[in-house]
Formats: C-alpha cells, sequence, structure tokens
C-alpha cells in the first residue's frame, strides 16, 4: 500500500518557499511508495504560476473558489471608503469561515498518513485535522513579538514533527523552547544542481528586452518586494556605490506591496536609469548566471534559497548577516560576502573589495562549490522520508 501524503501550502505564487516546494515535489514525485495530494487555499489561476511546474502525478485540490479569491482580491485594492474596508474584513472573515470548514470535512473524510503544513499557514487550523501532522518552519523567531511567538508555542503542541531548514533555526527554536526538543528536525532545502544549471542558460521564455538587459553589465537582487527584504536599504547601498565609481546596474526582480516604497526612493535618489524593477520573472536564474554579484539585503530570513541558486549559477552572494541562513550558507563568510546586519558603508566596501580582488572571488568560489554540495536531494533523502514513518 503506498501512503497517502497531503501537502498544504497557501499558494504557488512567484516565492522562495513556493521554489523549493516545487523541488520536493518534483522528487517525491519519483519516490514509488508515495500517493500525494497538493492542497492550495488561493486560486488565482494567473497568480499560481508554479501550479504548471506540479508534477503530473501529483493531485492538486483547491479550498477556495476562484470566484472567491478574486472577490477578495479585488476589495484588497479599493479599501479608500469606511464602506469598501468594511466590504474586505468581511470577505476575510467569511474566508476563515470557508477554510475551517473546509479543513474539518476534508481530514474527517480524508485519512493521510501525514500531512505537511508546508507553509505553517494551516496552523490557524491545525487542531481540525486530528491526524499526524508535521509543520515546516521557513522563518527565524527572532525579533517576532512576545504573543506571536506564545502563539507558534501554543501551535507546536499539535504537529507531530517541526522541520526547520537551517542549524541556527534549530539552535534558536530548541533554546525558545526546549519542550518541543524531540520533535525538531533540520533539513536543508533540497536544490536540484543539474535543473537550475540549464534553466540559468534557457532563454526561451524571457522577452527580447529582457534579453538585451542580460548584455549590460549589473547586479541582481531578488527576493518579494516586502519590507523585511529591505529592498530600499539596497537601493541606498547602490546610490553610494554609483558615487563611488561603479557602472554597473541594479536589477531588482520581484514584486510585492513594498514595490511604491522602492520607486519612490529610486526617483529621490535620481536613479530611474540605472535601476531597474523587472517585476516576477517566471524563470530569474538568466539573471542570476550574467550578474557580477548577487546582492541581498535581508533584515530575516529562514534558508535564503535564492542564494544556493545564484552560488549554482556560479554568482558570488553578499548579504547581511541576518537571522537565520546567511552566514550558514556562506560558510561564516568565507563561501560570498557576510556584512554585519545594516552596516551599510561595510556592504559598500565589500561590493569594491570582491570586484576588484580576483584572488578573493577564486577563493570563493571554491567554498562555494564545497558548501553547495550540503544541499542535494540524495543528503537529506532519507531524513526527509523518516517523516512519513
Amino acid at each position: 500500500m503506498k501512503k497517502k501524503i497531503a501537502i498544504y501550502n497557501g499558494q504557488l505564487y512567484m516565492g522562495g518557499i513556493e521554489r523549493v516546494l516545487i523541488n520536493y515535489l518534483e522528487k517525491l514525485a519519483k519516490e514509488p511508495e508515495l500517493d500525494i495530494t497538493l492542497i492550495i487555499k488561493e486560486n488565482i489561476p494567473e497568480k499560481n504560476i508554479f501550479l504548471n511546474e506540479v508534477p503530473d502525478n501529483i493531485k492538486v485540490v483547491f479550498i477556495k473558489s476562484e470566484e472567491m479569491c478574486r472577490n477578495t482580491d479585488r476589495l484588497r485594492g479599493y479599501k479608500k471608503s469606511f464602506i469598501s474596508r468594511i466590504q474586505y474584513q468581511w470577505a476575510l472573515f467569511y474566508e476563515r469561515i470557508v477554510m475551517k470548514n473546509w479543513v474539518k470535512e476534508h481530514f474527517k473524510n480524508n485519512k493521510y498518513h501525514t500531512v505537511v503544513d508546508f507553509d505553517m499557514s494551516l496552523s490557524k487550523y491545525v487542531q481540525e485535522v486530528k491526524q499526524d501532522v508535521v509543520a515546516w518552519v521557513h522563518f527565524t523567531l527572532k525579533g517576532r513579538k512576545k504573543k506571536r511567538v506564545k502563539l507558534f508555542r501554543e501551535k507546536c503542541e499539535y504537529y507531530k514533527k517541526i522541520v526547520v531548514i537551517c542549524d541556527d533555526m534549530k539552535d534558536e527554536l530548541i533554546e525558545l523552547m526546549p519542550e518541543y526538543t524531540e520533535k525538531v528536525v533540520r533539513i536543508y532545502n533540497p536544490m536540484d544542481f543539474d535543473t537550475i544549471r540549464k534553466k540559468s542558460k534557457d532563454l526561451s521564455e524571457l522577452s527580447e528586452d529582457d534579453r538585451k538587459l542580460l548584455d549590460d553589465r549589473y547586479f541582481v537582487g531578488i527576493s518579494r518586494l516586502v519590507a523585511g527584504k529591505n529592498r530600499v536599504g539596497l537601493v541606498e547601498i547602490y546610490s553610494e556605490l554609483k558615487k563611488r565609481g561603479i557602472k554597473q546596474k541594479l536589477y531588482i526582480i520581484g514584486d510585492g506591496e513594498d514595490r511604491v516604497n522602492v520607486e519612490k526612493r529610486v526617483e529621490e535618489l535620481n536613479l530611474q536609469e540605472d535601476v531597474l524593477l523587472l517585476g516576477q520573472k517566471k524563470n530569474p536564474l538568466p539573471f542570476m548566471k550574467n550578474a557580477e554579484l548577487f546582492l541581498h539585503t535581508s533584515m530575516g530570513e529562514g534558508l535564503p534559497t535564492v542564494f544556493i541558486e545564484a552560488m549554482l549559477c556560479d554568482t558570488i552572494v553578499l548579504a547581511y548577516d541576518c537571522p537565520t541562513g546567511p552566514r550558514e550558507i556562506l560558510a561564516d563568510g568565507k563561501a560570498g560576502g557576510l556584512i554585519r546586519l545594516n552596516d551599510k558603508k561595510a556592504f559598500e566596501d565589500k561590493v569594491i573589495e570582491i570586484l576588484n580582488n580576483e584572488e578573493l572571488q577564486q577563493s570563493i568560489r571554491k567554498e562555494m562549490d564545497l558548501k553547495i554540495a550540503e544541499f542535494s536531494y540524495e543528503d537529506i533523502r532519507e531524513t526527509l522520508l523518516n517523516l512519513f514513518d
């Protein structure tokens, strides 16, 4: 008998968690003893851009109807009047009722060997599942409000195992919640080395304008445009680098609610010709491969898979030493530039140092090759499958 596994994730939009999920699904779909159902909450086809990358032998189930999702999405964009704000809040309230009822009924009528809460957005309803559930934690708890940490601790009671994605996160979680020590398992995000390297050379999905951009000299930053990713800070660092003679452009790939603030700062610094906000790209890997450096100014991470993708593209990463992940992936600064959190001047200095020192570049690339070997599927397969025992 095959083991029936349900994997839940809120969405299949462009994002780091979703990209990691697809990596897992591609590997797990080839495991003959598993029968996998993917459960997705959000249902707007054009936003779920990773949907067509889900393997054919994995069943996909949506919780919310497309009509419901589009209605809430429409109301989200019209919150200027009191009435529209009330309508939006009511839509969210109604969605929560639908979600709770759906979860309760689905898991009552469908028995799984294991349920995976891959982005932990099922945690609000996890007590309704009443089956073995594994949590997947992609974020650090450092700096979170005490109320948020307390709620997280309470929800952990309902999970059979708690997967964290780097050693720093494991240490952090055990220190905060020693009562869950036996539940915590560290599994690195697996990477498909061959596929990433192949896609980094595949220009078929790029427009003519995109292909022209690849011919220029540039740095690249790739992430969702949210405040925590600190893309405004990256623009400010780049502005100072321009003053110091840097000729490369800066490409920022990704989208999100902080885009308006990033655009505003670009205009304030008169960088419209040098900083290009390219939006979402289904395949951003060619932009990584052709970049001179990959720059990341996030204030907090889990395990930034995008670093490993850049390293597989042979592009050197520079990042703030934020919790958690950058120090671990960049091998304490030997496999890339690791800069004290929020030290913009040090970030600028490191960019210039690496650009002007070929011997340092060679040393970093040797360390990159050693580090990325730890992120192969073969290295984590046994630990992963043990979760389903």
